[in-house]
């Protein structure tokens, strides 16, 4: 198990085609800003298809001018509890990596995200900007777990459904699970990582401060 503190890297985003330059609230500037995440489904994507002007470039630019610049994203493979529908959904996301101010305009990007594509929720963590021992969540990230192991795994765990709500695996060639869960959960967290066939020992945490923006 390893501790992970973000490098910040912040990148403008530019939105091509002509419609305009998503420059960042007045307060999002440099050096005044820390990183944190932004989970938000993304119905528009397409197997095969590589059309990031659907959610991507649109959602980062509402990010930017709401304070919350993007410096990347990257596709998940999401699997979720819905308390409305009381059953597991599967869905597309994207996980933003983002520079804000502070949480409240963390929160108001998130929120504006949420209007805009008219989501049930986001999901934000927010690294600490002091001590990570007033943090009350994690981030882990485990390397080389299969989303469809993640998948019935979740399914099978009740208690994974109304405490951790949910999790993603990445799309890229080297998948990895990210959980974002209370530290009181962490205990199932670990048991749902080992029933998808990943090593706790090779998770990466991070600590911060988690919020569904309903």
């Amino acid at each position: 198990m390893h501790l992970r503190r973000p490098a910040l890297v912040l990148v403008w985003l530019l939105i091509a085609g002509g419609t305009g330059v998503a420059h960042g609230s007045a307060n999002a500037e440099p050096g005044m800003c820390h990183p944190a995440e932004l989970f938000v489904a993304d119905n528009s994507d397409s197997p095969g298809r590589d059309e990031p002007w659907l959610f991507e470039l649109p959602a980062g630019a509402t990010l930017a001018l709401n304070g919350a610049p993007v410096s990347g994203s990257v596709l998940v493979d999401g699997v979720f509890w819905s308390d409305e529908m009381q059953q597991v959904t599967i869905e597309r996301a994207r996980e933003f990596h983002v520079c804000a101010v502070d949480e409240p305009a963390l929160h108001a990007a998130a929120e504006a995200v949420r209007r805009q594509f008219n989501q049930q929720a986001v999901l934000t963590f927010d690294y600490p900007t002091e001590d990570a021992r007033d943090a009350h969540a994690t981030l882990i990230t485990v390397p080389g777990i299969d989303f469809a192991r993640f998948r019935d795994a979740f399914i099978a765990d009740e208690a994974a459904h109304h405490q951790l709500l949910g999790g993603s695996v990445t799309t890229t060639v080297d998948p990895a699970l990210i959980l974002v869960t209370r530290n009181s959960d962490l205990d199932i967290a670990r048991r749902l990582v080992e029933a998808s066939g990943g090593d706790w020992a090779t998770a990466v945490i991070a600590y911060g401060d988690r919020e569904i923006v309903r």
